[in-house]
């Protein structure tokens, strides 16, 4: 069987691709500029170099695939700056793909994202799946969007609302936390979210679902608290510039998805990661 899998050099399509390659040959799409270093060493995966919001490249990507997880899509801070380019990629890109999956039924699993929600932190927790959907910035705007689009299209489909992403590495310090010190806040592990999305592919019987993916109870801690567990763990010492607004963290209702068995990663198991590339790293 061969997986589309668009937005593949993304930090969660590394992951996936790896993961996917397993057991499938995966086409890896993603823009002609960017860097495919990250994986090209991985083997069974064909890669395609294209633009979501150029049916042409779709087209081709979809040839003779057996199913697509659609990962491509502008992400904030940067989806904030341009909401026009935004909703081009998000939403333009999602309707090439509908348009041509609706030639051939191959299932679509797309990648939304907790933000459909708005900002519930003075709403009781956990956020359902079936919370009603507030567009409160363009990202969300263009996820709320693609999936009416997805939901109306009558392709096979399976959408997942995945929250925050955790990578136990280094990564650039934000200038500012995009969340407030006393936000509720879960994450869920990279390795997780892509076992959710393959998880979604394999099992057939989610089909027609719509799915919160995050961590679990562990990961479900304050916003101050998840920021001073990282940086304690990773050994770094940064006083957080955190936001002073409410945003589109929360903590989650994730019943309905763990049938996809991808909650491996508990917030200990994330920490004790986390120490060991601070001590790689020379920072503990």
């Amino acid at each position: 069987m061969k997986l589309l899998v668009t937005g593949a050099v993304g930090r969660l399509g590394r992951d996936l691709v790896t993961l996917a390659s397993k057991r499938y040959v995966v086409r890896a799409f993603d823009l002609p500029q960017v860097s495919f270093q990250p994986i090209e060493d991985v083997t069974n995966t064909e890669v395609f170099r294209g633009d979501i919001t150029n049916l042409k490249d779709v087209r081709e990507a979809l040839r003779s695939v057996d199913g697509v997880i659609h990962l491509a899509a502008v992400l904030p801070p940067k989806s904030e700056q341009d909401r026009l380019q935004t909703m081009k990629v998000n939403l333009g890109g999602t309707r090439n793909l509908v348009e041509v999956l609706k030639e051939n039924q191959v299932p679509l699993i797309f990648a939304s994202s907790v933000s459909v929600y708005g900002v519930t932190a003075h709403e009781q927790p956990p956020i359902r799946e079936d919370h009603v959907l507030h567009a409160y910035n363009a990202y969300s705007e263009s996820k709320i969007e693609a999936e009416k689009l997805v939901k109306a299209s009558g392709i096979p489909y399976i959408i997942l609302r995945i929250s925050a992403i955790s990578v136990a590495e280094l990564v650039e310090l934000p200038d500012a936390i995009p969340f407030r010190a006393d936000q509720r806040v879960e994450y869920v592990f990279v390795e997780d979210a892509a076992q959710a999305l393959l998880s979604a592919f394999e099992m057939r019987e989610a089909l027609g679902g719509i799915y919160n993916i995050a961590g679990g109870a562990s990961w479900q801690m304050t916003g101050e608290k998840y920021i001073k567990f990282f940086y304690d763990a990773l050994g770094v010492e940064v006083e957080p510039n955190f936001s002073k607004e409410y945003t589109s963290l929360d903590w989650y209702d994730t019943s309905r998805s763990r049938f996809l068995n991808y909650q491996k990663t508990s917030l200990n198991d994330f920490l004790n990661r986390l120490r060991t590339v601070g001590e790689e790293l020379g920072l503990r």
